[in-house]
């Protein structure tokens, strides 16, 4: 051990007998069980964790603050953890399973039994939860069937639809319309396939995001509200899902996300501020709602907009070594929701810079498995010491899928009204250590769902 390792020895064995062993639940269940699984080959991480463990070459800030103090703990946690695996075998270690029967158990009953009633604090939130829960069982298992819940999902949104669209989707009752809320609530009903209920609201959600749009290109989340680049992302995925992204609608768009970058690479929520993981996976996702990934170089068509050598180097910098985890701005935690929010933007910059990996994605898995997921109760958390959480659930299972995947583009047949003719594509880089289905990274969707939506509106809008 190094004089660090010294340093620290009594602390990791008091938080190693904190932690102590807890017996993993093998309830029955309805699902698939993760123990038929148990007989693949799973990949070796001893050598990634010893990697990981390692002295890190980079000066650490020894500043004393509440954020240093905390991440002092994590890295305590984090290490225990993993010397724990270690420990437990020799030059032979393997990431926990993926305990399949109870995420299952955890969102199928989060979907149909009544919530605690803490949950009253997220009463605006009605189409998140939804979305949340879905998309998690989406990704896991494919697409939901369960017809009681999919009527469940058309119901309880359409009650939060304000006059047909006119006044966009509301998060609860007696609430206004908002742009997150109708984001969500979009994709939920895209993931339950209910069209009607979409090209019903279409026409009037258009009119009413060109009355969100404000001069200098943004968008606000409702009447006298904010405006930020995660407002004008949700803007834009609608309009592109439901084929309303016309010229009208994104005029000046592209040039007020330009405007937020920062000084650092990554993309604050409006100009001059700071640098943020949400904020810089919105802007990036827009360049692909915006430009054409088929029409010539895409990646000079961004350097044409941004410094994507700078983003490049603020993304990679968000996973730190220990971890294998991302954290969302400088000096801050690790969180599990950024394996989406900045391990998305990771498969779009391999996408237009044609690059395999950049990133170490065997790193980000293993923080995912063996420090945020609970194997007794299913869901997943942002990290150690933290609770599950329908949020943290659905956005780490979404970067699970990304660490276990590559991604290319491929055109599709193209109609009258698409001129973005595209799909991102999916290949298991491991299909014996493969827990989930791929998404699109653009959408937060499972591979296929957002393309289907596109085609269908293109489709009718060509026979009107």
């Amino acid at each position: 051990m190094s004089g660090k390792d010294d340093i620290n020895s009594e602390k990791l064995s008091y938080l190693l007998e904190l932690l102590g062993k807890k017996k993993i639940s093998t309830i029955n269940s309805d699902y698939e069980s993760d123990s038929d699984f148990e007989d693949i080959e799973k990949p070796n991480i001893y050598p990634l964790l010893n990697m990981m463990l390692a002295t890190t070459p980079v000066i650490t800030d020894e500043y004393p603050s509440v954020t240093t103090e905390a991440q002092i703990q994590v890295q305590l946690s984090i290490n225990s953890i993993y010397r724990g695996l270690i420990q437990s075998s020799t030059n032979e270690v393997h990431n926990r399973p993926f305990c399949i029967t109870e995420h299952n158990k955890y969102i199928m009953k989060s979907l149909t039994d009544p919530l605690p009633y803490y949950y009253k604090s997220l009463d605006a939130n009605h189409g998140w939860l939804l979305f949340w829960l879905i998309n998690s069982y989406s990704i896991i298992n494919g697409r939901l069937k369960d017809a009681k819940i999919r009527d469940l999902v058309s119901n309880k949104i359409c009650r939060n639809v304000i006059d047909e669209g006119s006044g966009g989707i509301a998060g609860g009752a007696n609430q206004i319309g908002h742009a997150a809320a109708t984001y969500a609530s979009i994709l939920a009903l895209v993931l339950v396939e209910d069209y009607e209920l979409l090209n019903k609201i279409r026409p009037n959600l258009y009119k009413w995001f060109l009355s969100l749009k404000m001069p200098n290109g943004s968008f606000i989340m409702h009447q006298n509200g904010e405006s930020d680049t995660r407002s004008t992302y949700c803007v834009l995925v609608v309009a592109s899902l439901l084929n309303i992204l016309t010229t009208d609608l994104c005029e000046g768009t592209l040039q007020w996300l330009n405007s937020c970058q920062t000084f650092e690479g990554g993309f604050a929520g409006v100009p001059n501020t700071e640098a943020h993981g949400g904020y810089t996976f919105c802007g990036m996702a827009s360049y692909f709602l915006l430009l054409n990934p088929m029409n010539g170089d895409f990646l000079q068509q961004i350097n044409n907009q941004i410094d994507v050598h700078l983003l490049i180097r603020w993304c990679v910098m968000r996973q730190y070594q220990l971890e294998g985890g991302l954290s969302g701005r400088t000096n801050k935690l690790v969180d599990a929701c950024y394996s989406f929010w900045i391990g998305a933007i990771y498969p779009m910059i391999e996408l237009i810079t044609n690059t395999k990996t950049i990133f170490d994605r065997d790193a980000l898995k293993c923080y995912i498995l063996n420090c945020c997921q609970n194997i007794e109760t299913g869901g997943f958390k942002d990290k150690p010491g933290k609770s599950v959480d329908f949020y943290h659930t659905n956005y780490t299972i979404c970067g699970l899928s990304i660490t276990e995947h590559h991604f290319s583009f491929s055109p599709t047949e193209k109609t009258e009204s698409d001129a973005f003719a595209y799909s991102i594509d999916h290949e298991k880089i491991n299909e014996d250590d493969s827990h989930t289905n791929g998404i699109n990274p653009v959408f937060s969707l499972p591979n296929g769902m957002a393309e289907e939506c596109k085609r269908y509106f293109q489709r009718m809008d060509e026979h009107i």
